[in-house]
């Protein structure tokens, strides 16, 4: 007679609690999971927004990883279409070998292109708009770069570069951290305004950690060498590794993208899982309370789904990608040597997070500041006197993102806090708002307008400032948590890409597969993304 299986609950249906369902059904046939998505999408911050035939990436998600793991498990899923890298005129290496398409990645067949799942190969492309003039991002130095600063403001950068090594510290905050590796003059042209966009916070106000994350490795000297490095690759004439194991995340220029956006992949991954007669995928269903027994070998979750009523469910395992300040609310654990104490309850409730908004425009026309042509897939807006902060173009993330190529579909993106002014204004206060802003930077015209969408997403950017200060206390609490196990971006409260999301759901996977629970294995899970192999800037 076969042994029941284990249960698992997974609240919340985006990469991680996706990539966890299926490793943990790939590595054992001995449980049963059921998905608890809040959401009608499945993908969480990497769905894909259908508005009319016009798709919207929220936020942007290049598809490359320096982990060989996550980019097999990608290419399983979808192969690369043959087409595009032949169209671009180059061969791919991937860990030194040579080939049309690397190992370990599956080439489109005809039967793939007509399901439309395939990966692209795009071409990064990101600029800074900064004085009405456009500056390579990251940070290049480069002819135009130069002639855009002016000579007697290359000789100030130099200064202010040299002086921020002469008087180096330990940077207690992220403006120290940034001013270390650029000096004080490129740092206020190019980070500081943006970087308060998105935090809503003076960069002296927040940890120099973020720093440590999300840029570290970047900074002139980087820069540069990138500059020779590329330089010396063409002379050899050498061929385009996907893996770009060598270069600095943030000067990345090639990556893969699903031809109808990310949450494409999404969508595929959870209609597999369902295939599955053990995976169940509950969407619109918002999880209400946690029920820790006090033996810890058994949980009880409450939902409540779309009519208002209210479910539960027995399960041996939870997995939370939710927030943690939403997750600490709804816990309840009988054990009172591992029940959180009211201080930890307390921080975890108040950790910050930054919302965001997309507005979505249809446009005839769209162009640079002087008129140009744009192959940009970002524009990072460095002007204070407008509130966007980024600009997508979502034609050159791939075409078919738009439904009629004759025109530009944009989004432009804001960062906000639920309830502050921004998050409050009607759609069409929005529009409004976004085509002046637009028209403000040179971009285009407001007669171009054709039709536009809003979308707001909540906690979207985990912050690290205020109660992120106890962040040790409170992932050693629910480390002890023995059935709850945290994954994902918002679940761990880490600024993570999506393939550090899907890497934590993999080695959870893992250990409840090999029924390792113990405090200490749990804890290596919150390793992963500390090591810094890299960490995109965004």
């Amino acid at each position: 007679m076969a042994m029941p299986k284990k249960h698992v609950i997974v609240i919340g249906a985006g990469p991680a609690g996706l990539s966890f369902a299926d490793k943990l059904l790939e590595l054992s046939a001995d449980f049963s999971v059921t998905i608890l998505e809040k959401s009608n999408y499945i993908g969480g911050i990497s769905k894909t927004v259908n508005f009319e035939g016009n798709r919207i990436d929220i936020g942007g998600h290049r598809f490359f990883s320096k982990s060989d793991e996550v980019m097999n498990w990608w290419a399983q899923k979808f192969p690369v279409s043959i087409e595009d890298v032949e169209k671009e005129n180059f061969e791919l290496r991937y860990q030194g070998q040579t080939t049309a398409i690397p190992n370990g990645f599956r080439t489109a067949s005809t039967k793939d292109k007509e399901s439309s799942n395939v990966l692209l190969l795009r071409t990064r492309k990101s600029r800074i708009i900064h004085d009405k003039k456009l500056y390579d991002y990251p940070l290049k130095i480069n002819n135009q770069t130069l002639a855009n600063i002016g000579a007697l403001k290359i000789i100030q950068v130099s200064l202010s570069y040299i002086k921020s090594k002469i008087n180096f510290d330990e940077p207690l905050n992220l403006e120290q951290f940034i001013v270390s590796r650029f000096g004080n003059t490129l740092y206020k042209m190019f980070f500081e305004s943006y970087t308060e966009k998105v935090w809503g916070r003076h960069p002296s106000e927040i940890s120099a950690e973020w720093g440590a994350q999300r840029i570290k490795g970047l900074s002139i000297r980087k820069i540069l060498q990138d500059v020779v490095n590329k330089a010396l690759a063409k002379l050899r004439k050498e061929k385009i590794d996907i893996s770009q194991k060598n270069i600095e995340t943030s000067l990345i220029e090639k990556f893969l993208y699903p031809k109808y956006g990310p949450g494409q992949i999404w969508e595929f991954v959870a209609k597999e899982l369902e295939e599955n007669q053990h995976v169940t995928i509950n969407m619109n269903s918002e999880l209400t309370e946690i029920e820790i027994s006090a033996k810890e070998d058994v949980a009880k979750v409450k939902y409540r789904v779309s009519d208002g009523s209210l479910k539960t469910l027995d399960c041996d395992f939870v997995i939370s990608c939710m927030p943690i300040s939403k997750l600490v609310e709804c816990l309840h654990i009988e054990n009172k040597d591992n029940q959180l104490t009211k201080s930890t309850v307390d921080s975890a409730k108040n950790l910050p997070y930054r919302d965001f908004l997309t507005v979505g425009l249809l446009l005839r026309n769209f162009y640079g500041p002087n008129g140009e042509e744009l192959d940009d897939t970002w524009l990072y807006v460095q002007e204070p006197n407008v509130k966007v902060g980024r600009i997508q173009i979502f034609n050159n993330w791939s075409p078919y993102m738009v439904e009629d190529k004759n025109y530009k579909w944009v989004g432009l993106e804001y960062f906000c806090q639920e309830g502050d002014q921004l998050w409050s204004m009607n759609n069409n206060q929005l529009i409004d708002l976004a085509l002046h802003e637009l028209s403000e930077l040179g971009l285009c015209n407001k007669r171009d307008y054709l039709k536009g969408t809003v979308l707001k997403e909540e906690k979207t950017y985990p912050a690290y400032f205020d109660s992120y200060s106890d962040i040790e206390n409170i992932k050693e609490a629910l480390i002890k948590v023995t059935p709850l196990f945290l994954i994902g971006r918002n679940g761990m409260h880490k600024y993570n890409n999506q393939d550090h999301s899907m890497l934590t759901a993999f080695r959870t996977a893992e250990l409840i597969a090999d029924r390792n629970i113990n405090a200490t294995s749990k804890k290596s899970v919150w390793d992963v993304n500390t090591e810094q192999e890299y960490h995109e800037t965004k």
